[in-house]
């Protein structure tokens, strides 16, 4: 009988033990997931701070798409689909970020957008990425890949 009682008492140790481990783990990973979220976050608020400054709300910006747009309505009066906008991604259930903006030319999407991923957070442009400190220079070769887009399918 007192075997039997080691037993289990033994049994019941082991099981407390994987129990207190696994807990603990899981507490660890937990803190260790909030710790990345939080610093991911600031990060991206930051980011997102620059790109609606320098990007979303550029009255310059978006008035050089818009020249952009009617030169090519002028120089093509043909029906074709030349307009650009912005569209949205869900970052949270609470909040929605315009993380892009896309120029038809024709039947082609020339985008340009941000891409939150923590500390490698980026712009793309025409297959290329930058850093967000380098804004001005991807929306000039936003602007660019526009209008070479343009020349392209008019055989220039």
């Amino acid at each position: 009988m007192l075997q039997s009682n080691e037993k289990s008492q033994n049994l019941s140790e082991k099981l407390k033990n994987l129990e207190n481990k696994i807990l603990e783990t899981q507490d660890k990973k937990r803190k260790l997931r909030e710790k990345v979220e939080k610093r991911e976050k600031e990060i991206h608020s930051k980011v997102i701070e620059i790109w609606n400054k320098e990007a979303l709300n550029d009255k310059a910006f978006h008035k050089d798409l818009d020249k952009i747009l009617s030169t090519f309505k002028k120089i093509d009066t043909e029906n074709k689909r030349y307009f650009w906008r912005t569209f949205e991604f869900d970052i949270s259930k609470k909040e929605t970020l315009k993380d892009s903006f896309a120029f038809f030319v024709d039947h082609e999407r020339v985008d340009f957008q941000i891409n939150l991923n923590g500390l490698y957070t980026d712009l793309s442009v025409a297959g290329e990425s930058f850093r967000i400190e380098d804004i001005q220079r991807a929306k000039e070769l936003y602007l660019n890949t526009i209008i070479e887009t343009f020349a392209a399918q008019n055989y220039l």
